[in-house]
């Protein structure tokens, strides 16, 4: 286990700390979608399996397999599982989306609750994040917690609302996810000079590779190599990649880190996040009942809520403390 963990940043933080150290040592970190979410498996350098996980995507299935092959302690370890998904949980989520795909459901959902007058609220829970869907009246309809993106805490909370499960269902169709699955198509995941590299293997050969701020944002990146995914999707997730400016002063920080960082300071100033859709996920940084930032991502609305932050006052997101310990009256 790495000896510098920092549970400020998230399970998902430490997700990708603790691949970049194993990657450094020789492991091996592959992924396979499968109907309920992804599997994970890790290898040593000798080729023998140490853990395997699964999850309702890529991130989490590796942060289980990693608990699951001894690479955090049994302390890391105890406080970063409950926010894994439970296995009920895999397969209610399955029902709306499947092979790993969460972000258009959690899209549908999220339009839902506002067109219908509610909102969506996110803040941090330990390692872990929390979201909740409130009604038009500001009553809670439903909340859940997940160790990694909020998108994954709204696909875990709507699923457990079984109209809002049927909804989503009902609307359910193909994705890159079931196509990778029916082809075989597996990724291989690893940390390298500072970020994450997925390359995408079928029948044993390599098919598209890529990199990006985390593991979610590095194999959709390696799965449009590969030739997955509309065209419109593919342009908008360009043009999102286009626009983000954390990567003119890459710090070697996942996105995840990065994001729960922002948002435990936020709970604790008393600074809301509320979740959005327009054409790309939507954030608003709320301070009382007045907006002081907004952000947009793609994939995860971590990378939303840092965008929030590299495009708006920061001192009113973060509510700076007086410097600690400074040598003047």
């Amino acid at each position: 286990m790495p000896d510098d963990l920092d549970f400020s940043e998230g399970a998902c933080g430490i997700c990708h700390a603790v691949l970049a150290d194993i990657s450094r040592t020789g492991f091996m970190v592959e992924t396979a979608e499968y109907p309920e979410g992804v599997r994970a498996w890790i290898t040593d350098p000798s080729g023998d399996s140490v853990g395997e996980g699964s999850d309702i995507t890529w991130a989490p299935a590796i942060l289980e397999a990693e608990i699951n092959a001894g690479f955090l302690d049994d302390e890391a370890a105890d406080k970063i599982s409950p926010f894994l998904t439970g296995r009920r949980d895999q397969i209610r989520v399955s029902e709306m989306s499947g092979y790993g795909r969460v972000v258009n459901t959690a899209s549908m959902i999220i339009s839902d609750i506002w067109s219908a007058g509610g909102s969506v609220e996110v803040r941090r829970d330990g390692p872990g994040i929390e979201v909740i869907l409130y009604s038009a009246e500001g009553d809670e309809i439903v909340s859940a917690a997940s160790g990694f993106c909020p998108v994954c805490a709204v696909n875990i909370a709507a699923s457990r609302v079984p109209s809002i499960r049927r909804r989503m269902a009902s609307r359910k169709s193909r994705n890159t996810g079931m196509e990778k699955y029916e082809r075989g198509v597996t990724g291989r995941v690893a940390w390298r000079r500072n970020r994450i590299h997925v390359s995408l293997l079928e029948n044993g050969e390599v098919i598209g590779r890529n990199w990006g701020c985390c593991i979610a944002y590095a194999t959709v990146r390696a799965e449009i190599d590969a030739g997955f995914g509309s065209s419109k999707w593919n342009r908008i997730f360009k043009n999102y990649c286009d626009l983000c400016p954390l990567k003119h002063f890459w710090l070697g920080k996942s996105m995840g880190a990065l994001g729960n960082r922002i948002l435990q300071r936020m709970t604790r100033v008393g600074v809301r996040e509320h979740v959005r859709m327009e054409d790309y996920i939507t954030v608003d940084i709320l301070s009382g009942d007045r907006r002081v930032g907004c952000g947009i991502g793609t994939l995860c609305s971590f990378s939303a809520t840092v965008n929030a932050l590299l495009r708006s006052d920061a001192s009113l997101i973060l509510k700076p403390d007086p410097a600690d310990g400074f040598p003047y009256p």
